[in-house]
């Protein structure tokens, strides 16, 4: 991937400058009002630019669809590449069948390439397993599950599988446990730099959402793609600990929707919250 390229063509996507937001593009925000989720169209364009500047070879991977607007906005005019979109249909409360169906009316509005492939699975056992992609990764938007643990491990779990040259996007990256924990794995591992990073103004940023990080990764010679000891045992705490306690608690609240106050009184809201807000 030349991530060059795609910063020197960022500016051309945007009316004004890239941060006010406001893409050149209408189809983008033509998408967002169609389709459920939360990527604003600034965040869709941005998506489409690196998906568009893929080369021949080389695949884009998104973890965390939840409805399909991420994905239908990265493949708008999408060049002949494999796109692979994973969602485990976890997470808000959502009942697989019911969503799975809302994801597939959306790809086939939205979508014009037969060159997409759905995994409906844990985001961090498909990248461990590595068999959803057939090509080296380069693009790669992490929006799946945020905690402090997964957000480390989306990088550390996903360097093995990225091109040589690689362009990964960081969502809600304005929330400061989401920052903190990916500068925390870049500062710890060679050959990653910040190239963007689009801050949100408040919580649910109608131009940003809750932030948008774009990361470059540039392989060092002679480095083998390997996941790193500090990745392994997060990953296994995440595999035999955090995600079945996490898949239990959504479980729960989805039976019993009065616990979600309690819930938000549990979980630390500073973590989730765009400084400011």
């Amino acid at each position: 991937m030349d991530t060059q390229a795609f910063v020197d063509a960022l500016a051309g996507v945007f009316e004004g400058e890239p941060a006010e937001g406001v893409p050149a593009d209408p189809r983008f925000a033509e998408i967002a009002a169609d389709v459920t989720g939360f990527s604003t169209p600034a965040e869709l364009a941005v998506l489409q630019l690196a998906a568009r500047l893929l080369p021949e070879g080389e695949c884009y991977l998104e973890v965390g669809t939840f409805k399909g607007r991420s994905i239908c906005g990265a493949m708008l005019d999408a060049p002949d590449r494999r796109f692979v979109a994973v969602e485990n249909f976890q997470e808000f409360g959502m009942l697989a069948a019911e969503s799975r169906a809302e994801l597939d009316g959306a790809i086939r509005r939205h979508v014009r390439s037969g060159r997409l492939r759905l995994v409906d699975g844990d985001g961090f056992r498909v990248l461990r397993d590595g068999s959803a992609v057939s090509e080296p990764v380069g693009v790669y938007f992490y929006d799946g599950a945020h905690t402090d643990l997964a957000h480390y491990l989306a990088l550390g779990v996903a360097e093995p599988l990225l091109a040589d040259e690689a362009l990964v996007l960081v969502d809600d990256a304005s929330w400061p446990m989401v920052e903190q924990a990916t500068l925390r794995y870049i500062e710890r591992h060679p050959g990653w730099e910040v190239l963007e990073f689009f801050r949100a103004a408040s919580d649910h940023d109608p131009l940003w959402a809750n932030g948008l990080m774009v990361l470059r990764y540039r392989r060092p010679p002679g480095v083998r793609p390997a996941r790193t000891s500090d990745v392994e045992w997060r990953l296994a705490l995440q595999r035999w600990v955090r995600g079945p306690a996490d898949s239990f608690a959504w479980r729960t609240l989805h039976r019993f929707p009065g616990l979600v106050p309690l819930a938000k009184r549990i979980v630390p809201s500073g973590s989730r919250t765009v400084p400011g807000s």
